[in-house]
């Protein structure tokens, strides 16, 4: 600003004055201000940019961000100012700005460091920019980078831990009297019996017996296990409501990590809302493995809860397709007469069924286990309280 008014100064007193030494001044700092407007924009256009982050993270794992910043001109850049807009919760630092020059063609990687306290869905940016010359008579923003999302996986704990016993009544167990059996999981032996298979019969065991043996193996039903959470407000009446909200992830969470992890398949319906689709969260299909289970833990993260929503009319459309013997453990705040309703008729169909509350009283233990349901009561303690 200062030159600015040093320039018309000079352009006055040349224009009174008729003195050459004022016009040749009036040349020179007009030059240099079109020459540093000119760098400024080539330099502006030259810039290139790009966010390298990862798409999700466990909570408390380091988080590494790196924006790539690229000259891609030949003109040198004296200052490139950075300032990245971060939610709170992500946060290492206040604020994560920095200064940088460029060279021609030059390259330069801007690195820091988050930590996911709480699970959710996070935005990252968007990335503002400006540059400038050497002078400071110009400055010049740039569009800055497109936000990023990053999805906090939700908490998983041993069953223990959470407060539940290690052994729901859920998942795959022995059927005895099964018309199909897994021969990849032999149980031992038995004599025997007429109407056995010749391809059952175990030679090596017979021969040190001396009597015909008859390899036999688990049943090989597969015993599906539906989480159903509940996750809307409705749902979850209270002071509590964001507490039992969490701890109900926390639950639903462990419990798909706790299947898996024992080789069963797992799938997942709630009553919440999915903020990457805009909509009620769709149904995770059953499976099984490490990438099943980050997709339940993905949804889990990001998942919103909902104004208004049943937990029993997405149930029922879930288990529609249930095989006989699978299991629905509904994971909730209470309410149990009226999910009651909606339950007794799937265990008609043959399903096994299980509720895990994280809010509710001895009366809503005691009433489903009156009609032969396994309950769980999530106290504030940790401590299980079974039905």
């Amino acid at each position: 600003m200062e030159l600015r008014l040093l320039t018309l100064l000079i352009l006055v007193l040349a224009a009174g004055l008729r003195a050459e030494l004022f016009f040749y001044l009036l040349y020179v700092l007009v030059g240099v201000q079109f020459v540093a407007w000119v760098w400024v924009r080539t330099a502006a256009r030259s810039v290139r940019w790009s966010r390298v982050a990862p798409q999700a993270a466990f909570p408390g794992e380091p988080i590494a961000i790196t924006i790539v910043v690229r000259n891609a001109g030949i003109v040198p850049i004296p200052w490139l100012a950075l300032h990245e807009s971060l939610p709170s919760a992500l946060r290492s630092a206040p604020s994560v700005r920095r200064v940088i020059a460029l060279g021609a063609r030059e390259e330069r990687l801007v690195g820091y460091t988050l930590e996911g306290r709480q699970r959710g869905l996070y935005q990252l940016g968007p990335l503002q920019m400006r540059t400038g010359d050497v002078l400071g008579l110009f400055e010049q923003p740039l569009e800055g980078l497109a936000t990023d999302h990053l999805v906090i996986y939700p908490q998983v704990l041993p069953l223990r831990e959470l407060g539940l016993p290690a052994a729901l009544p859920y998942g795959a167990r022995p059927a005895p009297g099964s018309l199909f059996n897994d021969p990849a999981r032999p149980i031992g032996v038995r004599p025997y019996a007429p109407g056995d298979s010749v391809r059952q019969i175990d030679w090596k065991s017979s021969a040190r017996t001396g009597t015909l043996e008859v390899r036999r193996h688990e049943p090989a039903i597969a015993r599906e296990t539906l989480l159903a959470l509940a996750f809307s407000r409705a749902e979850y009446p209270g002071r509590y409501t964001y507490d039992n909200l969490e701890r109900a992830v926390v639950a639903t969470a462990s419990i798909a990590a706790d299947l898996v992890s024992r080789g069963q398949p797992v799938a997942l319906c709630t009553s919440g809302l999915d903020p990457l689709a805009g909509a009620p969260a769709a149904p995770i299909a059953p499976g099984h493995g490490r990438p099943h289970l980050i997709a339940i833990l993905r949804l889990l993260g990001c998942l919103e809860p909902a104004g208004t929503g049943d937990i029993s009319a997405v149930l029922v459309r879930a288990a529609s397709g249930l095989g006989w013997g699978s299991t629905v453990v509904v994971v909730a705040a209470g309410g149990v007469p009226a999910l009651l309703e909606r339950l007794l008729p799937l265990r008609r169909r043959g399903l096994r069924l299980a509720l895990v509350l994280v809010e509710g009283s001895a009366a809503d233990l005691t009433l489903a286990r009156r009609h032969q349901i396994a309950a769980y009561l999530v106290d504030r303690a940790g401590a299980p309280v079974e039905g």
